[in-house]
């Protein structure tokens, strides 16, 4: 397999890699590894995939594809940010650093974008949840909640 195929996407993820996605899945938000061993870890630039566990994966080395199955983590800066969509799909076998929010706060976060706000938790991403739904990501640094909500979520407050 030359150079070229082997940096072409999809690429699964190395050991090394996914023993990376999973001890942040597990120590930032409690998601445990064994949820997610019916799926293949996929990687580009700086993003990674969920995809089913299939033999038909092999087939897509050959095409020219730019997004499989569900983008579930992005690499900024030297940190892992989960996708709101992949929170919204998975983030109910979360366990810690999830940020329930009442309508007030979120009418606040779709003004403004952010809240001050006191919290024992550790700086990083959260879930955001209201009751029992979960939304979606954000950013606790600070003191402060930062919205990665998407705008057509927050319209509906």
């Amino acid at each position: 397999m030359s150079n070229i195929q082997k940096e072409k996407f999809p690429r699964k993820v190395s050991e090394e890699e996914k023993h990376e996605i999973f001890s942040y899945l597990e120590e930032r938000f409690g998601i445990e590894r064994i949820h997610f061993k019916s799926y293949e870890i996929l990687k580009g630039t700086f993003n990674y995939w969920l995809f089913p566990k299939t033999s038909y994966l092999e087939y897509l080395v050959n095409l020219q594809v730019q997004t499989v199955g569900l983008l579930f983590l992005r690499k900024v800066s030297k940190y892992l940010k989960p996708t709101s969509a992949f929170l919204q799909r998975f983030g109910y076998l979360a366990s810690k650093n999830i940020i329930e929010l009442t309508t007030e706060e979120l009418k606040i976060l779709k003004e403004k974008g952010k809240i001050k706000k006191s919290l024992p938790l550790e700086p990083g991403y959260v879930i955001f949840k209201k009751e029992s739904l979960i939304l979606g990501c954000g950013l606790w640094i600070s003191g402060t909640i930062i919205s990665y909500l998407d705008s057509k979520l927050l319209k509906s407050y």
